[in-house]
């Protein structure tokens, strides 16, 4: 019974950002892909060859000449701050909740003060974060296969195209939920476990661009975990995306998961502190 409603409670504290980001994940693939059209493909095509230094081509992490057609244009979407920001603030924002911020708030009290164990508040939150993070991909999908299938570019490419880049971005939120989850359960203080996520998140960033960027110093790379988010590598339509997607998202996926079965652990085991 108390599982029901502790699942109930996970959804009410998480309802307005799921609608939140929904609304924005569903109008940005149309404004993002109408914005692009405005720039024809061959006046693209010569700017993107031409003008920026073929070493940025590293940064991209696919060749220009992929970049310049409307797939890979689609494709740039994914790795837009509207996308990658949402999906890193959607497992931080949630993450933290799952212990420290409730104790912050001192409604962790209250509620293990009824017949309900530990781990079964952070299980329950946990597969609550998942779910949301699958619902809010369900629509960044929806919107991008409805864009590219009626938008200004339509028929020029397939829109099933664009199902592995959005399962990488459903792979990077439970990622990122998972390590917050299991830094939460370790504190009492929601600001301090953010704090410490955001600088995770910027070391990751500086560890990936560092691997990209410099080829004696590429194994820095192998350190962040936004390694293992390329979409714009797996539009490409054929097998090797999907196989690519099962590394990725192998990688994902297992760092959150594994970090979600730790931190119910520390959790479990943990004293909590008295309520002020």
């Amino acid at each position: 019974m108390w599982n029901t409603a502790i699942w109930k409670k996970s959804w009410g504290d998480q309802r307005g950002l799921v609608l939140a980001f929904a609304a924005l994940w569903s109008a940005f693939p149309w404004i993002y892909i109408w914005l692009s059209a405005q720039i024809p493909m061959p006046a693209f095509h010569d700017v993107l060859l031409r003008a920026i230094p073929e070493d940025w081509q590293k940064l991209s992490g696919v060749p220009f000449s992929e970049v310049a057609t409307y797939a890979g244009r689609v494709a740039l979407a994914f790795v837009d701050p509207v996308v990658v920001l949402a999906a890193t603030v959607w497992g931080i924002t949630r993450g933290s909740d799952a212990v420290s911020g409730q104790v912050e708030r001192g409604t962790m009290e209250m509620l293990l003060a009824q017949p309900v164990t530990r781990r079964a508040v952070f299980v329950t939150q946990a597969l609550a974060t998942t779910a949301g993070a699958a619902v809010l991909c369900g629509v960044l999908l929806a919107s991008v296969w409805t864009a590219v299938r009626f938008g200004p570019w339509a028929g020029e490419v397939d829109p099933a195209r664009f199902v592995p880049a959005v399962l990488n971005v459903f792979g990077l939120m439970v990622c990122i939920a998972g390590i917050a989850a299991c830094v939460s359960a370790a504190d009492s203080y929601r600001w301090r476990t953010i704090g410490i996520l955001c600088g995770f998140y910027v070391f990751s960033i500086l560890a990936k661009l560092v691997g990209r960027m410099s080829g004696p110093l590429n194994w820095v790379g192998y350190a962040s975990v936004l390694n293992a988010y390329e979409p714009q590598r797996l539009v490409s339509g054929t097998a090797d995306a999907w196989r690519l997607l099962a590394l990725y998202d192998g990688v994902l996926l297992g760092v959150g998961f594994a970090c979600f079965v730790i931190g119910a652990i520390i959790f479990s085991r943990r004293d909590l502190p008295a309520p002020l």
